[in-house]
């Protein structure tokens, strides 16, 4: 990420998928850390109830990545904080939504559907 070349391709581009080994690891493939990523023009081509919901889900990402070692050690104790423990009861569906076996096709509006049942 710090290659002067990929800085310039960045900065051209309208964003960046960033993929990471320890996700494709964990058997989550494709290995997109949506934390990291970046697209540049999404809040001017998605309508928004989309933008809040695909936020929503990179919170609950980022909140529960932030945590997810103290989680899996069992250091957490669930009720200590509201917003952790939706993340966490949410992982599991989120997971799912992102993860997609090559070779299947993901139309957008369903996509959009699953990424937001993936948040109830």
């Amino acid at each position: 990420m710090d290659e002067p070349i990929a800085d310039e391709v960045r900065g051209i581009v309208d964003g960046h998928v960033v993929l990471d080994r320890a996700i494709a690891a964990r058997g989550r493939y494709p290995a997109v850390d949506v934390t990291a990523s970046l697209s540049r023009v999404m809040t001017s081509i998605v309508d928004d109830r989309h933008l809040e919901t695909a936020r929503a889900l990179r919170d609950a990402v980022a909140l529960f990545e932030s945590k997810r070692d103290l989680i899996l050690l069992g250091a957490y104790a669930k009720g200590t904080d509201r917003e952790l423990d939706r993340a966490i009861e949410r992982m599991p569906r989120i997971e799912g939504f992102l993860r997609q076996n090559s070779g299947e096709i993901a139309p957008f509006a369903e996509s959009v559907q699953k990424m937001s049942a993936a948040l109830k």
